[in-house]
């Protein structure tokens, strides 16, 4: 597990005993991008791209806040990443698997957070 997974879980009740699939997903977004340069135009344009993915860091760290408020449970974290983001991430029971549109590291935390979102009332 990533360093920056286990500041996020500190004030949560959710461990990976208990909650592996949301652990996981967790972890999974907390993944570093690999942005590749050759792919910008431009350093200011590289620079806004990671801001933006850094930002949505940030907000999955405060979504698991209200997902703990909410005590959400594994099955309706798999049962919303089946339609959530267009199902384009799969839990495969011991690690998620998604599938990119056009660019992953622009597009994974986006998925996290679909699902996330997608579990809230």
């Amino acid at each position: 597990m990533r360093k920056c997974t286990e500041r996020a879980l500190r004030y949560t009740n959710f461990t990976p005993e208990s909650h592996p699939a949301l652990v996981a997903l967790l972890d999974y977004g907390a993944q570093r991008p690999g942005l590749d340069i050759g792919n910008y135009g431009t350093w200011q344009s590289y620079r806004s791209e990671a801001a933006s993915i850094t930002r949505q860091w940030h907000t999955i760290c405060e979504m698991l806040h209200a997902v703990s408020f909410y005590d959400i449970t594994d099955d309706q974290i798999i049962d919303a990443s089946q339609w959530a983001y267009s199902g384009r991430m799969t839990w495969t029971g011991m690690e998620w698997e998604f599938c990119a549109g056009q660019y992953w590291p622009t597009e994974y935390r986006t998925a996290v957070l679909a699902i996330l979102h997608a579990v809230l009332p």
